[in-house]
């Protein structure tokens, strides 16, 4: 008989809440791992101590090797261990049991390839989420909605996920974030590669903590990922017939769209001594500006709208 769940947890410098959070986790019977990322304090320490009475997996590196290369590496052993979906779970007792469970139920029930967390909705946050992340989230939110096409997925920094293992054979390893922005990564693969998703709103406790983000390497992170995943959609729809239509409009806007920015350079570079074009015309270029803006924005709605309709058959979420 396939085995079929595991979860597994990322620790790094959580000798303050590995011992909870894994107790807490192992009252689920479930196979568990947990990922030591190279702590320096004594995380490794309790989770060989805990080893001895428990019943779970450590997955010890060598070396610090990011939170986005260790979270692969815990789906690639439960799949080479005969396991087809893993719930992602982080160390830091951030996230609520009851979730975790709400993922398993969902999996075993519907059988959904990837199940996404939001906490943005009425109480979903418990204290105060530093401002970093609030903002950087709401950006992330934007930008998955742009490329995935549908307003119905929130929150794609959110660390709780489940995935099937299936999703390996879709990543590129030259392009995924070995870090941060992981998360994202995952809801943007998954939702343009038509994955049965579904989208659970989750419970984060904060406490005094400082977010240790990079707020600028995070932003050009999100940024190369989405357009990444631009070109990566129109390929996809490309080889199903019912859906080159929308390849076509997202191909258009594309090409709009930085023919958009590069009109805005030179409407920019008019106020400059360097001079493109021969020409400096200031109302020409404004009026060439707004033209293509207007028409760029026309095609994205229709080809929001075109997107839509196809992602509603396979993405679902929770009121």
């Amino acid at each position: 008989m396939v085995k079929k769940i595991a979860i597994g947890i990322l620790a790094y410098n959580e000798e303050q809440h590995i011992e909870r959070v894994l107790n807490e986790i192992l009252t689920l019977n479930r196979d568990v791992y947990v990922l030591n990322d190279s702590s320096t304090d004594r995380t490794m320490d309790i989770l060989e101590e805990l080893n001895t009475t428990k019943n779970f997996t450590i997955i010890n590196n060598i070396k610090n090797e990011g939170a986005g290369n260790s979270t692969l590496k815990i789906i690639e052993r439960a799949k080479n261990d005969g396991f087809e979906f893993v719930i992602k779970v982080d160390g830091d007792n951030q996230f609520k049991l009851n979730d975790i469970n709400k993922i398993i139920k969902l999996y075993e029930d519907k059988n959904y390839d990837f199940i996404k967390s939001n906490r943005f909705w009425e109480n979903g946050i418990e204290g105060k989420i530093p401002r970093n992340r609030y903002f950087g989230n709401l950006f992330a939110t934007i930008l998955l909605q742009f490329i995935s096409g549908t307003n119905k997925l929130f929150d794609p920094l959110n660390g709780l996920f489940g995935t099937n293992v299936k999703v390996l054979n879709y990543i590129n390893k030259k392009v995924y974030p070995k870090r941060y922005g992981y998360p994202f990564y995952f809801s943007g693969l998954t939702a343009i590669s038509f994955f049965k998703i579904f989208q659970i709103n989750n419970v984060v406790s904060y406490g005094n903590e400082k977010s240790n983000l990079n707020s600028i390497k995070m932003f050009f992170t999100l940024i190369r990922l989405s357009f990444h995943f631009l070109i990566l959609k129109i390929k996809n729809k490309l080889l199903i017939g019912k859906y080159q239509r929308s390849a076509f409009l997202d191909f258009v806007f594309l090409f709009f769209l930085i023919l958009n920015f590069v009109v805005f350079l030179r409407f920019a570079l008019i106020f400059t001594s360097i001079q493109i074009f021969n020409t400096s015309f200031i109302g020409s270029w404004a009026l060439i500006l707004l033209l293509i803006s207007f028409f760029t924005m026309f095609l994205f709605i229709e080809s929001f709208k075109e997107e839509k309709s196809i992602r509603n058959d396979h993405i679902s979420n929770e009121e």
